[in-house]
């Protein structure tokens, strides 16, 4: 055999290899086929039940359903790193989250953005509630979002029950959660 010939085996092992790793270990953590709506048939307006989805979570790269979250009051919030409004309500969530985690929970999600980004992003405001990455943006088209940021209030049963286009700060984060039953003024028993 010709040393062409070795060489063309070699480098086909490779490929071949190379190629099953990538589709086995690489590929799975960005494929949108298992992460996004569970159910697409879900539409996503006031009074109705959330559109249930799965996506990773930024920091634990496991997965995080909303459904998953049943019993608390949900804020869901979608943003972007160069969104100037989005920075300006993140200290605001993380004020209202840090007092009030045992009764809500807060899932930004990033579009499509690079993991360096929103970790640069996170460093800034060290954020404590979970951070998740819509790479196929599935889940912001299903949800009707057209401009960053847009925030979603969903109550402990799961139903969507106020939206607030821009940010989401003072009264507009109050009433937004008051619609979704969790009271900011109410004084705790």
């Amino acid at each position: 055999m010709n040393r062409l010939a070795r060489y063309s085996i070699v480098a086909a092992i490779f490929l071949v290899v190379g190629g099953i790793f990538v589709w086995r270990d690489v590929l799975p953590k960005y494929r949108g086929a298992q992460y996004g709506l569970v159910d697409s048939s879900v539409e996503a307006a006031p009074g109705l039940p959330a559109p249930d989805f799965v996506l990773l979570d930024h920091a634990t790269n496991k997965p995080v359903k909303l459904s998953d979250y049943r019993g608390k009051t949900v804020v869901l919030n979608f943003w972007a790193t160069w969104c100037g409004p989005c920075r300006a309500e993140m200290p605001a969530f993380k004020k209202v989250y840090d007092a009030h985690r045992d009764q809500m929970v807060i899932l930004a999600v990033n579009y499509r953005e690079s993991p360096e980004q929103i970790e640069f992003f996170n460093r800034d405001f060290a954020l404590t509630f979970p951070l998740l990455v819509d790479r196929s943006g599935g889940v912001q088209d299903h949800y009707g979002v057209q401009g960053l940021p847009s925030t979603f209030f969903i109550d402990a049963q799961g139903v969507l029950r106020a939206r607030a286009v821009g940010p989401a700060l003072g009264d507009s984060l109050a009433e937004g959660l008051k619609a979704a039953g969790l009271d900011l003024a109410a004084k705790p028993q």
